[in-house]
């Protein structure tokens, strides 16, 4: 959608197709539009469905957008994926790549992988590396929740998209470094949905620790920009669309040499 470079990219959390790009459910005083169609306005914007993930709806149904491939899969599987899709449709790099939630692994790795392809990134509420260490032994009990959430019906489909997240975690640690661009963390404030009674661990366990992952995404540059979405949940592009659009444009401000407004 659009016209204009640099071209976003928008990549999803694990589990969810490219639609949590085109809705919102504003939280006050946020206003719309949308993300993608926000960015259109000026800059060509891409989003897909990773294989796998999930289209939100009646009924919620797994996306017959790209094709089924074995689970569980890796970050380095998405980042290869990404990056043979972009040179099969000739979209024109280089990229700003917005990426929520586990997306922000993919992100990551992508602009390490790639970094001539990379202009900036944004990092919406992204997992981040550290949650293994801050999690210590309740990092098992975390993964499974993540790969496996609570009343999920459809993860019992071998369809469904499913990460190592142990090697997933150890290849962005392995890769080299992030390229010196623009990188912008955003940040919710409000709680995770609470975790079932029979989880082993609790939303506050990991409340706890999830400023402190976030703090070490945004220790990954110099001079990235913190910004906190007072209120929001995890979901900040659908709650807070005008604050992800804001960043995207920041971090293409910053990448285009301009100074901080």
């Amino acid at each position: 959608m659009g016209e204009g470079a640099p071209t976003v990219i928008l990549e999803s959390g694990i589990h969810d197709s490219s639609e949590y790009w085109t809705v919102s459910q504003l939280l006050t005083p946020a206003v719309g539009p949308p993300v993608m169609q926000a960015l259109a306005e000026t800059n060509r914007v891409c989003r897909y469905d990773r294989p796998g993930t999930v289209v939100p709806g009646e009924p919620r149904a797994i996306t017959d957008r790209s094709t089924p491939v074995p689970m569980p899969r890796t970050v380095a599987d998405s980042v290869a994926d990404l990056h043979a899709l972009l040179q099969a449709a000739e979209v024109p790099g280089p990229y700003v790549v917005v990426a929520h939630s586990w997306g922000g692994m993919i992100g990551q790795l992508y602009a390490r992988t790639h970094p001539e392809e990379v202009a900036g990134l944004v990092l919406v509420d992204a997992f981040a590396p550290a949650l293994r260490g801050l999690l210590a032994e309740q990092w098992e009990t975390y993964i499974k929740v993540v790969n496996d959430p609570p009343g999920e019906t459809l993860n019992a489909l071998e369809d469904y998209e499913k990460f190592d997240i142990d090697a997933s975690v150890e290849q962005v640690l392995e890769a080299p470094p992030l390229p010196d661009i623009p990188l912008v963390v955003m940040s919710k404030t409000a709680p995770f949905p609470d975790f079932p009674p029979d989880a082993g661990m609790t939303t506050a366990d990991l409340e706890a620790v999830w400023p402190a992952a976030q703090q070490t995404l945004v220790d990954l540059l110099p001079n990235t920009r913190h910004l906190i979405a007072t209120g929001s949940i995890h979901y900040i592009q659908v709650t807070e669309p005008d604050l992800v659009t804001s960043a995207a444009r920041l971090v293409m401000s910053r990448a285009a040499g301009a100074p901080d407004g």
